[in-house]
């Protein structure tokens, strides 16, 4: 998959915030198995940002579960191989760790150093496990944590819910949790079929850029027990790239919200 001519596009693609699939009728995510949720978003992704491809795009950015469309488009990975990661990254989970109640939430207004001394502080307490897993923006982070850890953590810093939203969380993506996750994905992701990348892969994991195969594998497993610096993601992606254009290939189009946040000019619009 590779472009036709000199016109310059950053294809972006979101994690797993979308709750429904446009369509008639529309999908809603809700109601599906986790697995066969995260592969209708991997798939609508994929076909929104297709048609992009013939008018030069130069590179491609994902977020978390959008990393894997990313490589799609890329021409590192093909659509099956793409949907068995998906497999691999939902039910692993499930098969290797012991069942928790966790919680994870977007912070909003609650700034970024004030929230990792806070997380810092709930981590030597015996509340249980907590991680800041998403710097999007100064003042825009996601946590995620043992239900009680993050009642402490809410505490220390006298959050409302007006300055936090609840997400759906089944299991601790991104951070060491699942490290026995990762170690599988090693060995599974032997057996998928990687190329180099055909267009520069930006990767919020780091963040770094991707342009191998065994860079590519690597990224997919080490997402899984790394938080997704997204806002230094899109830093650099905007100083490589000043001129381009961006298109949020769906499903929901939540990236940008995190450009005006992070203070960034870009010609941004949903694919």
């Amino acid at each position: 998959m590779t472009a036709g001519n000199d016109v310059e596009t950053v294809l972006a693609f979101e994690g797993q915030g979308a709750r429904t699939i446009p369509g008639d009728p529309p999908v809603e995510l809700g109601d599906l198995p986790p697995v066969e949720a995260q592969a209708a978003i991997v798939r609508h992704q994929i076909a929104r940002a297709e048609p992009w491809l013939k008018d030069g795009t130069c590179a491609v950015i994902g977020q978390s579960l959008g990393e894997i469309s990313a490589l799609v488009i890329a021409g590192s990975l093909d659509l099956d191989d793409a949907l068995e990661v998906v497999r691999l990254r939902a039910e692993l989970p499930a098969e290797l760790l012991e069942p928790a109640d966790w919680t994870m939430a977007s912070l909003t207004r609650v700034r970024r150093d004030a929230a990792a001394a806070a997380a810092a502080e709930v981590g030597v307490t015996d509340a249980g496990p907590l991680w800041i897993v998403g710097d999007n923006a100064p003042s825009d982070c996601i946590v995620v944590g043992a239900t009680a850890a993050f009642e402490e953590f809410t505490a220390r810093l006298n959050l409302t819910p007006t300055t936090f939203r609840l997400l759906p969380v089944v299991h601790p993506y991104h951070t060491p949790a699942l490290r026995p996750v990762a170690a599988t994905m090693i060995d599974a992701l032997r057996d998928l079929r990687f190329r180099d990348p055909e267009l520069p892969v930006l990767s919020p994991t780091g963040p770094r850029t991707v342009s191998t195969a065994d860079e590519a594998r690597a990224v997919l497993v080490d997402a899984l027990v790394s938080p997704v610096a997204w806002s230094g993601a899109l830093a650099r992606a905007a100083g490589a790239w000043p001129d381009a254009r961006w298109r949020e290939c769906g499903p929901s189009a939540s990236l940008y919200r995190f450009v005006w946040k992070n203070g960034l000019d870009l010609d941004w619009a949903e694919a």
